[in-house]
């Protein structure tokens, strides 16, 4: 499987179904779209949003063992994923 990801910082803007988040970095498009007075919201209100909708994500604990290795488009390493600790998870049945 391939993901494709870049640093937060070369992200302009993310469009969703709650609103528009822009870039600090980018003032010109934050006045752009208050002009256009589209619904303009900070990316840490878009999390409250998803929150109050899907709920807080759990804690997760992690081994040491790293199990995959998230690159940036320039080949240099971003960060690395390890491997989630086992927990006595109950599977929920939609039966």
């Amino acid at each position: 499987m391939t993901t494709v990801t870049t640093p937060g910082e070369t992200v302009d803007v993310i469009v969703t179904d709650y609103g528009i988040a822009i870039n600090p970095r980018r003032p010109e498009l934050l006045e752009a779209a208050k002009a256009a007075k589209l619904p303009i919201k900070s990316i840490e209100e878009l999390r409250d949003i998803a929150y109050k909708i899907c709920g807080e994500p759990a804690k997760l604990e992690f081994e040491d063992k790293v199990v995959a290795i998230i690159e940036a488009r320039d080949g240099s390493i971003m960060d690395v994923v390890r491997k989630r600790k086992d927990k006595n998870l109950i599977a929920l049945s939609t039966k």
